[in-house]
């Protein structure tokens, strides 16, 4: 039988867990963005600005509250490639929970460094194989032996349910959005925004990004395989990596997703530069997925749209983010 999936009752349960543990970010228009781009109105969610630096504290507050409030967990386990793994390590320590926290050899430098910080004698940082590819089954297994309690990245219903509660202020914000722009990786953030905005409003468009050198939901949409595909180097650490067979994210992407874009690294880069000189953001790669495929104009015509971009994190390896400002400026 297949697992449940998340409802819009289960965001707005979300939201009453994660009460003020995570931030509610401001949604800024945008005119340069809005000018390169053609668009009507651009509003850009600003999820770099939570506690945490991106937009994970969310599921992970949700998750954790829930266990927290069955008092049967002894340890949790997670698996990362950064941010979910800070949020998740902060989470803990807001309800005393011990955590071990699993980030592959390739995890960005500033994340570990994060995450080297912020272990104690209950917070334990495990590097195990390269990527999220070796140490989500690892952390499953931990799990499945009754080590500890395992926290997901993306396929867990009460972690979507969290991200959703982005779509819920972004509705309230700017209730005639016709267009949400979204970073994908393993799907729970597009996820959750989608079903709660698609609940509300069902004619919102919802377009999902990824970078070509990390493209799993992208071809499963495709194809309708979940087979691993292949994984590439790329800016946008924060979504690189396969999505675990059977997710639920596979099944609520193919239902409330309307399409899914693909950019490039030098468009990656490029982004990343944009709005560094233009709107005076440092964002991590994933976090400018939507602006580079908006300045790209991979969506096609949005003429008289109104259109929100999830900024998804900020936590950008200082090396990273100067090679790139660098390479831009030369001739």
């Amino acid at each position: 039988m297949a697992d449940p999936l998340p409802t819009p009752l289960d965001v707005l349960r979300a939201r009453l867990r994660i009460g003020e543990a995570a931030s509610r970010t401001p949604l800024v228009a945008s005119t340069a963005l809005a000018q390169a781009s053609g668009v009507a109105e651009v509003r850009l969610k600003l999820e770099q600005l939570q506690p945490t630096g991106s937009f994970k504290v969310r599921g992970a507050e949700s998750r954790i509250a829930a266990i927290a409030a069955e008092g049967t967990a002894t340890r949790l386990i997670t698996a990362s490639s950064g941010n979910h793994g800070i949020a998740v390590a902060r989470a803990a320590a807001r309800h005393g929970l011990p955590v071990t926290i699993l980030v592959g050899g390739s995890v960005s430098p500033a994340k570990l460094e994060h995450l080297r910080e912020m272990e104690t004698d209950t917070c334990t940082v495990e590097i195990f194989g390269r990527d999220t590819d070796d140490t989500e089954p690892e952390a499953r297994r931990r799990h499945q032996l009754g080590a500890a309690t395992y926290v997901a990245p993306y396929n867990d219903p009460q972690v979507v349910a969290g991200q959703g509660t982005i779509g819920m202020e972004m509705l309230e914000d700017w209730p005639e959005v016709d267009t949400v722009v979204v970073p994908v990786g393993g799907g729970g953030l597009i996820s959750g925004i989608g079903l709660w905005m698609k609940a509300i409003s069902p004619t919102i468009r919802l377009v999902g990004v990824q970078p070509e050198a990390s493209p799993p939901m992208a071809s499963f949409l495709v194809t309708g395989s979940q087979k691993p595909v292949p994984i590439g180097p790329t800016l946008a650490d924060g979504v690189a990596g396969n999505v675990e067979r059977g997710s639920i994210t596979f099944r609520l992407v193919k239902r409330l997703v309307d399409e899914m874009v693909l950019v490039s690294e030098p468009e990656v880069a490029s982004a990343m530069r944009w709005t560094w000189s233009s709107l005076h953001h440092r964002l991590e790669g994933s976090g400018a997925l939507g602006i580079a495929a908006l300045l790209e104009h991979r969506l096609g015509s949005l003429e008289g749209r109104r259109v929100a971009v999830v900024i998804s994190g900020g936590n950008v390896d200082g090396a990273t983010f100067e090679a790139v400002r660098s390479e831009g400026s030369q001739p």
